[in-house]
């Protein structure tokens, strides 16, 4: 058995409202899916909102230029013609 959703009710509260009973079945189904493409914009509008929102918070820095930005720093931190087991060796006394 498959929950009714809260949107479900509400669509079905705006057809009868809007339509009346006179309204046939094709006419509610188009309604309907009208109303339930429209609930599914106003989401995927929320989401980018909040992504947006998300980017201007943290400063605008992506995943994948902050992975690049990492990599670059480590690279310029080793030492050129030093092997990496001299450099932990005599870092750490090993």
């Amino acid at each position: 058995m498959k929950k009714k959703l809260e949107t479900d009710a509400v669509i079905e509260d705006l057809i009868a409202a809007a339509l009346g009973d006179e309204a046939g079945i094709r006419e509610r189904h188009v309604w309907r899916e009208s109303l339930r493409g429209l609930v599914r914009l106003a989401k995927a509008e929320q989401v980018m909102e909040i992504k947006d929102s998300v980017r201007k918070l943290t400063g605008n820095i992506e995943t994948h230029a902050a992975r690049r930005r990492a990599k670059a720093v480590l690279m310029a931190q080793q030492l050129h013609g030093v092997p990496d087991g001299a450099q932990r060796q005599f870092e750490f006394k090993d």
